[in-house]
């Protein structure tokens, strides 16, 4: 039996009273079936019941007026609040009944039976826009702006051969870019052939497409998307795009119409190159589930340094579209990572196996292989002491 230095001093919603008794009704809520011609019953068990407390309480003293008025005040207020049972502690409930009772020959004394009902905390249904279908939204404007600009610059008709080859070659050294990359970054090769074909094809028909700004932007924004499906996660691609981002022109000699319509065609293809590359590794950020919080940010602060980068040297069409899509993507990974946990840096005292770091850590010893893993762990058996980890939050 509870002694009374243990017991609680009785409240709701901080308004003091005293107890004589306590009594409740728990267990499971079960649906029991019974059959004609059988003995026995089947029971479905539909969750734990609301746990119930029925205390009988009062108030005492020359002020006992005050006490009821204060008291039955918090009993008649709306929604949950916290109850500070005698003997169990805290808990957040809602007033279910409450019958006061009063006598005359208990003046200076008021009291009730109340029931309480213990609730968790209310969760409603949330909304979130569906910020992936955004992020795919703005990119899609954001390479249609790309590529229209590429055919406002771009240009070789009446141009000397000279300006003409250049632009080939400028055209096959951001080709041979992208296959590179695909080489690099697929663990089965069977995929490249295809994504190899595009690009010959491209180079192909070369002398045509030249000729068409427009169809030249679609083939080539095309070939730098293709790498979204070739890598074994929207990670990978994203890491193999980020290749792109660097991607520059040799500036020429600007002294003659040729040479400045040669170097404009430089800086077309090295844009449309590159910000073809930011722009789907944007869309591949709205398709990565992040580990933590903090990789989502690594990646989302990444994006907006490359996006602003672009922003700089955009026309206004682009500029407004990269803009946009910066935003959905900030949006997006600042929506998804507030739900993820963080690493941090721990660091054990001794030298300790990792399922016991990871129960000490969690409660759960069956995480330690992501201890093991994030930290390249020789061994699971020794975890050595006074060497900093890192470890996610829950």
């Amino acid at each position: 039996m509870a002694r009374r230095s243990e017991m609680f001093e009785p409240s709701f919603r901080g308004v003091k009273f005293n107890v004589t008794q306590s009594e409740g009704e728990i267990g499971r809520r079960n649906v029991i079936n019974e059959f004609p011609d059988r003995d026995d019953a089947e029971a479905y068990d539909l969750g734990r019941k609301a746990r119930v407390f029925t205390l009988t309480c009062f108030v005492v003293g020359s002020n006992y007026i005050e006490q009821r008025n204060a008291l039955e005040e918090a009993f008649e207020k709306a929604g949950p609040g916290e109850l500070i049972h005698p003997w169990r502690g805290a808990m957040n409930v809602v007033v279910s009944s409450c019958r006061p009772s009063e006598s005359i020959d208990q003046l200076g004394r008021y009291s009730w039976s109340v029931t309480f009902t213990q609730t968790g905390n209310k969760s409603q249904p949330s909304v979130r826009p569906d910020t992936v279908a955004i992020v795919d939204a703005a990119s899609d404007k954001a390479i249609a702006a790309t590529e229209n600009d590429f055919s406002q610059v771009f240009n070789v008709d009446a141009m000397p051969e000279f300006v003409e080859l250049d632009s080939v070659a400028k055209i096959g050294e951001a080709l041979d870019n992208t296959l590179a990359i695909a080489r690099g970054m697929l663990p089965d090769m069977t995929i490249v052939p295809a994504f190899i074909s595009n690009a010959s094809g491209i180079l192909g028909k070369i002398t045509e497409l030249m000729r068409l700004p427009t169809n030249l932007a679609t083939e080539m924004t095309s070939q730098t998307a293709g790498i979204l499906g070739l890598g074994s996660s929207p990670l990978a691609s994203f890491n193999a795009l980020k290749n792109l981002f660097g991607f520059s022109h040799a500036a020429s000699s600007r002294a003659t119409p040729s040479r400045i319509q040669l170097d404009n065609n430089r800086i077309a293809i090295a844009d449309i190159t590159r910000r073809a590359a930011v722009i789907e590794a944007a869309r591949s950020s709205a398709s990565i589930e992040y580990e933590s919080q903090n990789q989502a940010i690594l990646i989302r602060d990444s994006l907006v340094v490359a996006i602003e980068a672009e922003e700089l040297t955009a026309s206004d069409d682009v500029f407004n579209a990269l803009a946009e899509l910066r935003t959905a993507v900030v949006n997006d990974i600042s929506v998804r990572a507030s739900d993820l946990a963080r690493l941090i840096p721990y660091t054990p005292n001794a030298t300790l196996p990792a399922l016991v770091v990871a129960y000490s850590l969690y409660g759960d010893a069956n995480r330690d292989t992501d201890i093991i893993n994030r930290n390249r762990i020789g061994h699971p058996g020794f975890i050595v002491g006074g060497k900093s980890l890192e470890v996610l939050t829950d």
